[in-house]
């Protein structure tokens, strides 16, 4: 059996895979997936960008020509010289004392923002001012923290305001998110066609975190934070451009995106995978292993839409023995996983550890039962990377429950 393909390339990519799948480092990976990954997002959809400041929020844009450059280091970077993963830095407790607070997290987030401000530190063109910046008001009562800019920066080939020579001031804020898409109703059709409301039915895993939620609270809260006197006082300078860095994969029920999401300012090269129950995830591994009706090539219409990120794919259905499977650890979500054959089971035995999770007796494991679990599909690495197997796709198994509760969580009025 073989899952529908994740979309794995950018916008213009070409058959060559891209650096945060192919290379064989996770180091590499990572931070290629930080920068070079296509983002969530293309355009902001009107209704969000009614909520910002007039001209205060775009999508980010790398000056021109500054990641062709900095692909080319990164791919002959020695990864002994990159950031740690996070198991790396969980490995070495001791060591990572030694770090600052925000470079020894091991969050995923901020796993994320460590890579970027490594890339913005070494990037072509590009000055780093600061990064995770506390801006702070002082008052009558005190001193009361406004936020935090995540990353500034000087795009040394552009004029600042009024010309000036030492570049224009750019504020990131930086997001990496995994989000579920559960549709309110059976019918997409059926759903409010606002985006605002629309955004609400990509939800988190845990279901505390929404799609629209989150722009939101970027739009209203962190972007105008740069433009404040206080912020303006502490960088010596007011900011030209204040961009959102949005990044990560959404995940579609058994692998299908529906029709009429383009209102929302998806990018059509977004990174996307798979959601199901465990009941249905067990169908559709039977219904397309080889040989039996109804199995599915790589191109199969249940698969995820588009064809821009199917490079390292036969296009037909895999043998029983070419398909293995991964449990991902969080430490591991951003880019596509590459992992020593030990690492990966056969789908009985991971079907089995799943439907044991889910019905876990002990109350103090109730997280256990309640939580989704990603999966990834694994196939042979091949000469690239011999003994080692690659992810071809990615998805949830979700446990009993958790689609009503996503369900009832999506319809809660949002935010914007």
């Amino acid at each position: 059996m073989r899952e529908p393909v994740t979309e794995l390339a950018g916008a213009g990519a070409t058959t060559a895979e891209p650096l945060w799948r192919a290379a064989t480092s996770a180091r590499v990976r990572d931070l290629a997936w930080c920068t070079l990954a296509p983002p969530l997002l293309s355009a902001i959809p009107r209704e969000f960008a009614a909520l910002a400041e007039p001209g205060g929020a775009a999508l980010a844009s790398w000056p021109p020509g500054a990641l062709a450059a900095w692909q080319r280091w990164l791919a002959s970077a020695d990864p002994d010289l990159l950031p740690p993963t996070i198991e790396e830095l969980s490995a070495l407790p001791g060591a990572v004392q030694a770090l600052a607070p925000a470079a020894r997290s091991l969050r995923l987030g901020r796993h994320a923002e460590r890579l970027l401000h490594f890339a913005l530190e070494h990037g072509e063109g590009i000055e780093l001012v600061a990064s995770n910046l506390p801006v702070r008001r002082h008052g009558p009562h005190g001193v009361q923290t406004l936020g935090e800019l995540d990353f500034v920066w000087r795009d040394v080939a552009r004029g600042g305001t009024g010309g000036a020579p030492q570049g224009q001031l750019v504020h990131w804020e930086m997001a990496t998110k995994f989000y579920l898409l559960v549709e309110p109703e059976a019918n997409v059709e059926a759903m409010a066609p606002d985006p605002c409301t629309r955004l609400q039915a990509f939800v988190g895993p845990n279901l505390v975190d929404r799609l629209g939620d989150k722009l939101s609270h970027i739009l209203r809260r962190q972007l105008p934070l740069s433009r404040t006197t206080e912020a303006e006082a502490l960088l010596g300078a007011r900011v030209d451009r204040s961009e959102i860095y949005l990044l990560g994969w959404l995940f579609y029920r058994d692998g299908v995106m529906p029709a009429g999401l383009d209102a929302l300012g998806l990018n059509p090269a977004h990174l996307r995978g798979w959601w199901s129950t465990l009941a249905q995830w067990a169908q559709r591994v039977e219904a397309r292993s080889p040989g039996s009706p109804g199995s599915l090539d790589s191109s199969g219409t249940s698969g995820t839409s588009g064809t821009s990120g199917t490079s390292g794919t036969s296009g037909t259905s895999a043998s029983a023995s070419s398909v293995r499977w991964h449990r991902l650890p969080r430490a591991r979500w951003l880019s596509p996983a590459l992992v020593p054959e030990h690492e990966t089971e056969p789908f009985e035995t991971l079907h089995d550890a799943l439907a044991a999770r889910f019905a876990e007796p002990h109350r103090e494991l109730a997280w256990r039962r309640e939580a989704p679990v990603m999966v990834c599909e694994m196939e042979p690495a091949g000469a690239s990377a011999p003994g080692r197997w690659r992810e071809r796709s990615r998805g949830f198994v979700v446990p009993p429950g958790w689609e009503e509760r996503a369900r009832q969580r999506a319809v809660q009025p949002p935010r914007c």
